[in-house]
């Protein structure tokens, strides 16, 4: 018998759990490799995927090296 490793979850769930670690990295002011993190696991499922829009807020917020920004987009997400 073969078992997947997947384990089956709410979107909400797995939104809320892909918005936690990133939260974690940039409170340490690592803000690009949180705004990876949360981009990455957001990806990973097609039902989460960032829209446009909001993607393009996100890089701006990067560039602009807003970690404030950057937390309130990801509650806003949960």
């Amino acid at each position: 018998m073969e078992r997947s490793l997947l384990i089956e979850m709410t979107r909400d769930k797995y939104v809320e759990g892909a918005s936690n670690e990133p939260s974690i990295i940039s409170t340490r002011g690592d803000l690009k490799n949180a705004v990876a993190s949360f981009v990455r696991n957001m990806n990973a499922r097609p039902d989460c995927e960032l829209p446009f829009y909001l993607a393009t807020l996100g890089v701006s917020l990067l560039t602009a090296n807003d970690a404030l920004g950057w937390r309130t987009l990801i509650e806003g997400l949960r």
